[in-house]
C-alpha cells in the first residue's frame, strides 16, 4: 500500500519535464480557416520563444557559423515580437495595453517547454534540435519570411 501511495505522490513529477505543447503544425491544421488575431499571436510567441530557447543553446557553440545563427536568429526574434506586438494592439484596447508583460508572461513558460524538449532530445540522441524543434523552426521560418516580404 505504501509502494501505491508512493508511486501516485511521485508520478506527477515524472511528467514536470515533459513538453505539453502540440507542434505548431498540429496546432495550425486544426484550426483550419479559423486563424485570427488572438491564434497568430499564440504563434509568434510559440516563435519568440523557440528562438530565445535556440538562441541561448548555440550562445556559447564554439562550431564554425555559430555567429552567423546567432545573429539570424537574432533578427528572427525581432521580426517576430514586431510581429506580436502589432496583434497584440489590434487585440487590446490602448488604456489595457502592456505588451512587454504580457510578452514576458506568456513567451518565458513557452521557452522553457521548447528547452524541456531540447533537453530531452539530448539525452535521447545528443542533439538538442529534434524533429518536434526544427519542424517547428520551420514554420517560424516561413512566417517571418512572409512577413519581410
Amino acid at each position: 500500500m505504501k509502494k501505491l501511495l508512493l508511486l501516485m505522490l511521485l508520478t506527477p513529477f515524472a511528467y514536470a519535464n515533459e513538453n505539453k505543447m502540440v507542434p505548431l503544425t498540429n496546432y495550425i491544421d486544426g484550426l483550419g480557416d479559423n486563424i485570427g488575431d488572438a491564434e497568430m499571436l499564440y504563434i509568434t510567441y510559440r516563435c519568440a520563444g523557440l528562438y530565445g530557447m535556440m538562441y541561448g543553446i548555440v550562445e556559447n557553440a564554439q562550431q564554425e557559423g555559430a555567429k552567423e545563427i546567432l545573429a539570424d536568429l537574432n533578427d528572427s526574434n525581432l521580426t517576430v515580437i514586431q510581429m506580436s506586438q502589432f496583434i497584440y494592439n489590434n487585440l487590446t484596447p490602448l488604456k489595457d495595453r502592456e505588451f512587454e508583460e504580457n510578452l514576458k508572461r506568456s513567451v518565458l513558460p513557452i521557452a522553457d517547454n521548447y528547452q524541456k524538449e531540447a533537453n530531452a532530445s539530448w539525452i535521447n540522441s545528443g542533439n538538442y534540435f529534434n524533429d518536434y524543434i526544427m519542424d517547428d523552426a520551420g514554420i517560424c521560418k516561413m512566417m517571418v519570411e512572409s512577413f519581410n516580404k
